[in-house]
């Protein structure tokens, strides 16, 4: 069965080839919308058993029709009678930045271009000159576009961008006259993978900004450099924008460009209703004439009587409306946190001894934390024998007060096919904390699964299921089970689901957290670290948490050390009943 990253890329296929075959606008934009709600939705299999797939916002008949014969088939109807109009290589041209729709049209009708190497070629061939509003400047324009394509076309890890965004903003505050800067678009959203990087900023001399900007050794190829504004793609293919402001417009810039499409598009219909029109540039009173601009996102949403929206919610899924009503929630923070669950030394397959991993931790101002090793299910040489994990509750205990931090005995134990735990019950009982992931046989099925996972979910010693459905980031995979099935065990039984901080994994996802917390699940912010610079990826489960719109009351290591212990007695006490 297709997941749903799958079926809202062909939801989008249809989008586009709609558009370029001059449907009408309010019909494609349904599809636009329909797929950027199924992103956004638990797992498909899961919303059709139930019967609920018009439930999900977006979604009407005719479209829930689609999803269906998609999901069935890998396609539908509607895609076929398109694909035999238009072969999808159209949408390659599409993807070219300075390539518009009427413009791919217009190439395909007349000269056939029907994908970027053809494009290409006819632009090697001089097949453009004297096409209609196609001047050597555009030409130009569009070989850049070409260029940027190829970055455009790969997605890069939040744990890859935002670093070198940091990097480059730090470059620019010490060698440039900025004054505000920050980076925007989907990686201030916190997307776990993005397209390309938007840094925007604020400046009396924006000439000199972009003048270091474009010659940062970050810049392998320079696409654009104008007076406000310029593009570079880095040397591993990774487009970077730059816009430079006075300072009075810092506020409707920094709301533009952070989005997403849905909610500026959302954000905008409301403004409409005012009489206003909203853009980068500032608010127009339409009946006035009047522009107003603004140094602050506050005063951007206060134009609109609405509190200021975190930008990890601006995905179009609820927070506008919640923001009218007053019920955003009090996001968590990474400030919250008193503790971290998931980590490795070399006891296992960390990199950094035990002692560092602890002072660490110290270091990072935690009340308590746990050194959760791999169990040996895959082998002593990946994990601990049950002999090598006494002799680590040994030697934490030994250690005891010397970092001034509360170091957990703990374990990440493997979930086996039917259920049951890498270790038995007695030497589980003998730790602070259990952590149990699945490792293996993820192709076991979905029912298998859910019954595998439910199984540990329900036995006393485990606390937390780690990345709970083995998501990778990169590879866009996950094992198949039943999620509601999943989280109503979990929040019955008092076991907390992970968000893991491991760029690749981000497991679970901001979409399935916000459902889990909904009925009742508490959720555990980890880092995964298997040395101690590593330590730092709990900022992206925290990233994810707040796209998951959870406050500190959903997260167990916001807890004291002490209710984190009678978390743990809670469960292990149904047993002793």
């Amino acid at each position: 069965m297709p997941n749903n990253a799958e079926v809202a890329r062909r939801l989008m296929q249809i989008r586009q080839l709609m558009e370029f075959a001059g449907e009408p606008y309010f019909q494609f934009m349904a599809y636009e919308k329909a797929a950027a709600s199924v992103e956004q939705a638990p797992p498909l299999a899961d919303v059709i058993e139930r019967g609920g797939l018009e439930k999900i916002p977006g979604i009407g008949e005719r479209i829930a029709e689609r999803i269906l014969e998609i999901v069935e088939t890998g396609t539908t109807q509607k895609l076929k009678d398109l694909l035999e109009r238009y072969p999808e290589s159209v949408l390659e041209v599409l993807e070219v930045p300075g390539v518009g729709m009427k413009t791919a049209r217009a190439l395909f009708d007349t000269l056939g271009i029907a994908s970027a190497a053809q494009l290409e070629q006819a632009i090697g061939a001089g097949r453009l000159e004297g096409f209609p509003r196609m001047g050597g400047k555009t030409v130009e324009n569009i070989k850049r576009g070409l260029l940027m394509r190829r970055g455009r076309s790969h997605r890069w890890p939040i744990g890859t961008a935002l670093p070198l965004a940091e990097g480059i903003i730090a470059c620019l505050r010490q060698g440039a006259p900025v004054e505000r800067i920050a980076h925007a678009g989907s990686l201030r959203r916190q997307e776990p993978t993005v397209g390309d990087i938007d840094i925007v900023c604020t400046s009396a001399q924006p000439e000199r900004v972009i003048e270091v900007f474009v010659g940062l050794p970050e810049a392998e190829a320079v696409l654009a450099e104008g007076s406000t504004k310029a593009s570079f793609w880095t040397p591993q293919g990774l487009q970077v924008d730059l816009r430079v402001v006075p300072a009075a417009n810092w506020g409707n810039l920094l709301q533009h460009f952070t989005g997403s499409r849905e909610h500026n598009v959302q954000f905008r219909e409301m403004a409409v209703k005012r009489g206003l029109r909203v853009s980068e540039n500032g608010i127009l009173e339409v009946a006035t004439g009047k522009n107003r601009t603004f140094e602050t996102e506050e005063e951007v949403y206060a134009a609109l009587d609405l509190p200021f929206i975190p930008p990890e919610l601006r995905l179009g899924s609820g927070e506008l409306e919640a923001a009218r009503r007053g019920r955003l929630p009090r996001l968590v923070e990474a400030r919250d946190l008193r503790g971290d669950f998931h980590m490795h030394s070399t006891w296992s397959d960390g990199r950094d001894a035990l002692e560092e991993m602890i002072a660490a931790c110290a270091r990072k101002g935690y009340a308590y934390h746990a050194i959760s090793e791999h169990s040996w299910g895959r082998g002593p040489a990946f994990g601990l024998t049950p002999e090598r994990l006494r002799e680590q509750i040994a030697a934490i205990h030994a250690l005891g007060e010397r970092f001034r931090i509360r170091t957990l005995c703990c374990i990440e134990v493997d979930i086996l096919p039917d259920g049951t735990l890498d270790f038995d019950d007695e030497l589980l009982g003998q730790l602070d904390f259990v952590i149990a992931s699945v490792h293996s046989a993820h192709n076991i099925g979905h029912k298998r699964m859910t019954a595998r996972i439910i199984r540990a979910i329900e036995h006393p010693c485990v606390n937390v299921i780690g990345h709970p459905t083995g998501r990778s980031v990169s590879a866009g995979t996950a094992y198949e089970f039943d999620v509601e099935a999943v989280f109503a065990a979990a929040a019955r039984t008092g076991t907390a689901l992970e968000m893991n901080g491991n760029p690749d994994r981000l497991d679970l996802s901001n979409q399935l957290a916000r459902r889990a917390a909904e009925v009742g699940v508490t959720l555990a912010l980890d880092s995964d670290a298997h040395d101690v610079s590593q330590l730092e990826r709990i900022s992206y489960a925290v990233g994810q948490a707040r796209r998951a719109w959870l406050e500190p009351r959903n997260v167990l290591n916001t807890r004291s050390l002490d209710d984190v212990l009678a978390f743990v007695a809670a469960k292990r006490a149904v047993r002793a009943r």
